[in-house]
């Protein structure tokens, strides 16, 4: 028996089956691919949301001046931030770093800011109200050095060099 033989029908329903197994082996293939490609971006992106909240918990993660055996913890989150922030971020980030390289107290409150922002709109958060105050947070509080300046003996002394942040 030919396969001829078999009249217009049988062979119509042989040639749909057939293209539909090719074409179902195809879509599965795709959508495996693509599953594979986005399991891949989610990975990458909690990564990244997993870094810069530990790099936003090491620089705001206190109320209380940094002492200067938090630097190498300070650098370490600036070079996650360098890594895994947005462009703005970055570029503060290494402003901030070269900075610090000069021996220069930096002002990390505009990088804190902007961290907490992004970090609230990446995980769905509602933004933080303009009109509630928070105290400044991370290592450039203002600190104090138990050296007199300019007169009074056992004074403490402000020693705060700010970096401004340019407007964009």
């Amino acid at each position: 028996m030919r396969l001829a033989d078999l009249g217009p029908v049988p062979l119509s329903i042989i040639a749909s089956l057939v293209l539909t197994v090719v074409l179902l082996t195809i879509r599965i293939f795709v959508m495996q691919r693509m599953q594979t490609k986005r399991q891949r971006e989610n990975r990458q992106e909690t990564e990244r949301l997993k870094s810069l909240v530990a790099a936003y918990r090491s620089l705001a993660g206190s109320f209380s001046p940094a002492t200067g055996e938090h630097r190498s913890q300070i650098e370490e989150a600036l070079g996650d931030i360098v890594l895994f922030g947005s462009i703005h971020q970055v570029e503060l980030a290494a402003r901030y770093a070269l900075a610090a390289t000069r021996g220069e107290v930096v002002d990390y409150q505009p990088l804190i800011s902007d961290l907490r922002t992004d970090l609230r709109t990446q995980l769905g958060l509602e933004p933080i109200p303009r009109s509630l105050e928070l105290p400044a947070s991370g290592p450039s509080r203002t600190t104090r050095s138990t050296r007199p300046e300019g007169g009074g003996a056992g004074q403490p002394a402000q020693a705060v060099v700010v970096v401004a942040e340019e407007e964009v």
